[in-house]
């Protein structure tokens, strides 16, 4: 029987291309943090989707292991633009993670979403979402200048296609 992180980990080596070893090694960075559940003794982490979800960002920022923790979540805490969005219209998501949620629902009942692009950047928070119409939707640490980057460094980023996210979330479901 392959474990839940193990099976994760292939899955996203898979759809995503980033490494095994490197997805095992910041789950059980996050599951010492406590943001991954670790289970008990004999008995493996039960993993959700927003369990999956939050390996996937934790390995696409790139952050070293040491920091992988607070840089997924400030990752996942970021906003649409850096806006504070505490008192908009409930239909706005108020987080990448809740944005990722809804892509992720609308990926397990089919769709495709061949018509975005997810970039997770390295070096600050911060989640893109690029639509095939040219739209961008930024995510951003609240506070920060809209539309702009944090820092005068290049701009790396991990590109994960609407279609590979889609793929990994309809597989990690299946559990």
């Amino acid at each position: 029987m392959t474990s839940p992180i193990t099976r994760i980990a292939e899955l996203i080596e898979r759809h995503v291309g980033l490494k095994k070893t490197r997805v095992e090694s910041v789950a059980r960075e996050l599951q010492l943090a406590g943001t991954l559940p670790k289970g008990a003794p004999g008995r493996a982490p039960e993993f959700n989707r927003a369990d999956a979800i939050t390996l996937l960002i934790a390995v696409a920022t790139g952050a070293k292991l040491e920091d992988v923790t607070g840089a997924t979540r400030a990752a996942l805490a970021t906003t649409p633009g850096g806006a504070n969005v505490d008192c908009a219209p409930l239909r706005i998501p108020r987080t990448a993670e809740i944005q990722l949620a809804v892509l992720a629902g609308m990926a397990a009942e089919g769709d495709t979403l061949d018509e975005v692009t997810l970039d997770v950047a390295h070096g600050w928070p911060e989640i893109t979402l690029a639509w095939a119409d040219g739209i961008t939707h930024r995510f951003q640490a609240a506070g920060s200048v809209a539309n702009q980057q944090p820092s005068n460094k290049a701009r790396i980023a991990t590109t994960i296609p609407g279609s590979a996210f889609a793929a990994f979330i309809k597989e990690a479901d299946r559990g």
